[in-house]
């Protein structure tokens, strides 16, 4: 069955990847606040989610919350800057508007990312967290491109089963008290 968000917020457009997987939690939903976690979230957290994760930074400006992050991703260096666009306490949203990704770690291209994350009850004491993951490219031609470099997705997925696995424990972790 493949994973996916229920009332997803991320909208799929022309040019657009999407990848979604979900990850176990050992508590019940309602204990879980996913806005209380992203923005609370420090640089130590955000570097020991992977490897690939460079630096972190966020804040709020007129009540909107941003956040900015460099990560290395197969062979692209992305930089992106994050505006929370919807959340709840199991729902949040974020978009990169202007992501720039630097293709084989120095041609620059402008993308915009989304990331999406919902946590989802399974039974009384579990859950699962859904994490979505994109690019929205500016044309056909990017996407193509893409592909090739990052060998149709490999890459990207194998980014977000690593991060989300420690997304997960971090969650069970800061809210089993």
């Amino acid at each position: 069955m493949k994973t996916t968000l229920s009332n997803q917020q991320t909208v799929n457009r022309k040019n657009s990847v999407r990848y979604t997987a979900s990850f176990p939690i050992e508590l019940p939903a309602n204990r879980i606040d996913l806005y209380q976690w992203v923005t609370e979230m420090t640089e130590q957290d955000y570097a020991s989610y992977s490897n690939a994760h460079q630096a972190m930074g966020s804040h709020f400006k007129d009540g909107v919350f941003y956040t900015v992050n460099v990560e290395n991703i197969g062979n692209e260096t992305i930089i992106q800057h994050y505006e929370l666009k919807y959340h709840t306490p199991s729902h949040v949203q974020f978009y990169s508007a202007r992501s720039k990704a630097y293709i084989w770690r120095w041609l620059p291209a402008v993308v915009g990312v989304p990331w999406e994350m919902q946590i989802r009850p399974i039974s009384a004491s579990t859950s699962e967290m859904v994490c979505l993951i994109g690019v929205d490219f500016p044309n056909a031609l990017l996407r193509i491109g893409s592909w090739f470099v990052g060998l149709n997705g490999y890459f990207l997925r194998k980014h977000l089963r690593k991060e989300g696995y420690a997304f997960a424990k971090d969650i069970t972790s800061k809210f089993s008290n």
